[in-house]
């Protein structure tokens, strides 16, 4: 799949869980703090991503039935790199939670239960990340455009720098 389009504003988080009971008690807790999307599989994380990403911030569950959350924060990152990615689980397998850090480059691991201020305190250095990520993205591009080559020649190009 092609990466998703970057929209600077974009900073809606996803949830992503097979028990419906926990999205809904994050969805109650984060309400009129933040925008929340949810999804019940890893699948249907990645569709809600595809269809109405970017999203600032997803958080996975790791344990859900068929794509797991190391291997769906891995697809997250290929999809929408810029996307800070978070892990929330109530297992403490540790073999598989450094596979999904390692595989998804996981900003926070997070377990379950997850005290209010603790969620709040990791998604605001999410948010914090994310916009610096779409920062140096944006620096980037712009310097790219700056890139000039003299006479048509590679070899010499310049780097246009404004101050």
């Amino acid at each position: 799949m092609m990466p998703c389009k970057i929209n600077s504003k974009a900073e809606r988080i996803l949830f992503v869980d097979d028990d419906r009971r926990v999205l809904d008690g994050l969805e109650r807790m984060l309400h009129g703090e933040f925008e929340v999307e949810t999804a019940v599989s890893g699948t249907e994380g990645l569709a809600t991503i595809h269809l109405f990403g970017p999203f600032a911030i997803v958080v996975s569950d790791m344990r859900m039935p068929g794509l797991d959350g190391a291997g769906f924060l891995a697809r997250v990152r290929e999809l929408a790199p810029h996307t800070v990615r978070m892990l929330l689980t109530g297992h403490k397998d540790m073999d598989r939670a450094i596979a999904a850090v390692n595989e998804g480059q996981i900003f926070r691991y997070l377990t379950k239960p997850c005290e209010k201020e603790e969620m709040l305190g990791a998604i605001r250095l999410g948010l914090a990340q994310y916009r610096a990520n779409m920062e140096a993205s944006e620096i980037l591009k712009e310097a790219g455009k700056r890139r000039l080559s003299l006479a048509g020649d590679p070899s010499r190009e310049i780097w246009v720098v404004r101050r």
